[in-house]
């Protein structure tokens, strides 16, 4: 079996509206993602932990909309068989941007390229799609897709994970996911990556880029993640080292 994956987008300040979250839910529609579970209704998990009595509430479409624009509350998306994904916001913070992250419970994730992982591929290949159609049709400027076991082999290099990959525009992330998403005028505002084996950029019609680091999420090489992210983070820290000063005539 595997670990939790997720894919996730950032958005600017004020971008999350119920308009926005509403296009959203249309798009994991037509991807086959439907907000209400198999009896009809929409579920509404409180994001308010200490409210635990009112964790779990049943909500309409319209509601659930607004909870998730106003980060009150998450919720879920089905599968035709009944598959659930995590659909969460938040609307960030002074260093956080606002942003949509939906989650792939471990039971369905394989790490080895076995027979029964073909299951996983069609689900992680849908929600890429899905990730990706969102991106596209939003102001996401950044997004990454990730596994949970895969981020803790370069948890201990980073200063501040908990931060996040903090991507300002001009400057490359602090790290990559398996799948990295930049918007057309953020890539074109990056200096250029050095080439790397194993690292495909494929860019979108409106100019924007996709760094993948994977051909098959059922074969993960979590050391070569590791490695690759110690090559990275020397590149970055080189990038941002103040110039040397001029040596003065002796």
């Amino acid at each position: 079996m595997g670990s939790d994956w997720s894919w996730s987008l950032d958005f600017p300040p004020g971008a999350l509206t119920p308009a926005l979250i509403d296009d959203i839910l249309t798009l994991a529609e037509d991807a086959d993602l439907s907000p209400h579970r198999p009896d009809g209704a929409v579920n509404g998990f409180s994001n308010d932990f200490e409210n635990v009595d009112h964790y779990l509430e049943r909500l309409d479409r319209q509601s659930v909309v607004t909870a998730l624009a106003t980060g009150t509350h998450s919720t879920n998306l089905w599968t035709p068989d009944e598959v659930d994904i995590f659909l969460t916001t938040s609307l960030g913070g002074p260093t956080a941007p606002p942003s949509l992250s939906f989650y792939l419970d471990s039971c369905w994730c394989w790490r080895q390229p076995a027979p029964e992982a073909e299951y996983f591929r069609r689900l992680h290949r849908q929600l890429t799609e899905l990730w990706l159609a969102i991106a596209a049709r939003t102001e996401a400027p950044f997004g990454y897709v990730e596994d949970e076991w895969t981020l803790e082999q370069i948890w201990r290099t980073l200063a501040d994970p908990y931060a996040g990959p903090q991507p300002t525009p001009g400057h490359w992330p602090r790290w990559l996911g398996w799948t990295t998403y930049f918007s057309a005028d953020y890539y074109q505002s990056l200096p250029p990556l050095p080439e790397e084996p194993g690292l495909t950029v494929t860019r979108t019609p409106d100019g924007g880029a996709v760094l993948a680091l994977l051909d098959d999420p059922a074969a993960v090489d979590v050391l070569e993640f590791e490695r690759f992210h110690a090559r990275y983070q020397q590149w970055i820290t080189a990038l941002t080292a103040p110039a040397p000063e001029p040596r003065r005539p002796s």
